[in-house]
């Protein structure tokens, strides 16, 4: 009886350990691949912006990627305009297009920190545009 407790006790420690490992294989290849596409796209941007011009007025570009949704976008501030955030992506025609979140219809919206994350949480945009 006391070496089935044994054969028992180290086979559920093996699954465990095989779990922990397989997690943390998997969270490391998920964020290698989520650098790697937000590092495509910003490239992508980048090099858009840089033919039009505006490369030197370029403050932060921040990208982001969610694998769930397939979002793959790149926020981006200008030096001229610090306080408005334009978001740019690509869409199925490999055509970039940009969205603004301008201040002062973020400071209308909000007075509040609850009203800033609701804004969070809903898909905000306000104006579209095609870049080409």
């Amino acid at each position: 009886m006391n070496k089935k407790f044994k054969i028992i006790g180290i086979i559920i420690i093996s699954l465990i350990i095989i779990l922990i490992v397989a997690f943390i294989m998997g969270k490391h290849l998920y964020l290698g691949y989520q650098k790697q596409e937000e590092a495509k796209t910003k490239a992508k941007v980048h090099r858009e912006l840089k033919k039009r011009g505006w490369e030197d007025k370029i403050k932060t570009e921040k990208p982001s990627f969610v694998l769930n949704t397939g979002e793959n976008d790149v926020e981006v501030t200008f030096k001229d305009e610090p306080y408005n955030t334009y978001t740019y992506s690509f869409d199925d025609d490999n055509k970039l297009t940009g969205e603004a979140i301008l201040k002062e219809k973020y400071d209308k919206y909000f007075d509040s920190k609850k009203k800033h994350k609701d804004y969070i949480r809903r898909p905000h945009f306000e104006e579209k545009y095609d870049i080409k």
